[in-house]
């Protein structure tokens, strides 16, 4: 995990606005899981036991606030070649200032 900044327009978007406040919620908690390339792991388990581990229903509701925020252009799930399910933010520089960048560990 990792410390990221939200800017203080995060709260005024429109695009944001659109979220329910529980997709916003969950794409600044995928800010925290993602490299610096905005990848990360993206099976729901995983992602429900690391950023809501203390509600139960979660997991069921993650469909729904990935889809709100895939409709938005905010986030992209896929599975790659090697049959992991992964995430991408697609303007993740947008979001964050990457100092010192890694490489990705994760499959574009």
């Amino acid at each position: 995990m990792r410390i990221r900044s939200i800017k203080p327009e995060f709260w005024t978007s429109e695009s944001i606005g659109r979220l329910s406040r529980e997709a916003r919620l969950l794409f600044i908690g995928l800010w925290s899981f993602a490299d610096d390339s905005g990848r990360g792991r993206g099976a729901l388990p995983a992602i429900s036991g690391s950023l809501l581990p203390y509600d139960s229903d979660a997991l069921k509701l993650l469909p729904k606030w990935f889809a709100e925020l895939e409709r938005e252009g905010m986030v992209r799930r896929y599975i790659a070649e090697d049959g992991n399910t992964y995430y991408d933010i697609p303007k993740w520089l947008k979001h964050q200032k990457i100092e010192k960048p890694s490489a990705s560990k994760f499959p574009p």
